[in-house]
């Protein structure tokens, strides 16, 4: 708190009267985190979908690259309540980030009827936080890397599912 208090330029009494406890400080901060990285992707406008599509991936990986130690922290052990409500409203919120982007590109792409399954589970696998730290970690790649292999993955499925 007193690091939070310096950093903010005020008082740690001052700190303390708007967060009671740190849980209550990283709940809010894991809000505003959700809130800015929802604010900061592109929403789909008719245009090209494939095109679309790169420009969702790379911001969603450089995003994941930027808190992916977060996400590790969050799901590495059991979380105080307060912090793990926050972490239970961000998935809700990741989750309907991924089935809205895979609704846009399942009906772009002249998708008939409900977004398949398969499609929706190729979205949030490549999408996903995990997805970014594999690339980034475990290959040696970038974030921009991890983007277009979402993007390849993504449109080979949507081109499958919509030739069956």
């Amino acid at each position: 708190m007193d690091d939070i208090a310096t950093l903010a330029q005020v008082a740690r009494r001052t700190v303390f009267r708007y967060f009671a406890t740190r849980e209550d400080l990283l709940s809010a901060a894991v809000d505003a985190s959700c809130a800015k990285h929802l604010r900061s992707v592109p929403e789909y406008t008719g245009d090209d979908w494939h095109t679309w599509l790169a420009d969702v991936a790379l911001v969603r990986h450089q995003a994941n690259l930027q808190a992916g130690h977060l996400h590790r922290e969050f799901t590495a052990r059991p979380l105080p309540a307060r912090l793990a409500q926050a972490y239970a409203r961000y998935q809700e919120e990741l989750h309907r980030f991924f089935r809205s982007v895979a609704d846009s590109v399942w009906r772009a792409a002249g998708g008939d009827g409900s977004t398949p399954q398969p499609l929706q589970q190729t979205v949030a696998a490549h999408l996903s936080p995990m997805f970014t730290q594999a690339v980034v970690v475990d290959a040696g790649g970038t974030a921009e890397l991890a983007a277009d292999m979402a993007v390849e993955a993504v449109t080979a499925t949507v081109r499958r599912l919509v030739g069956q």
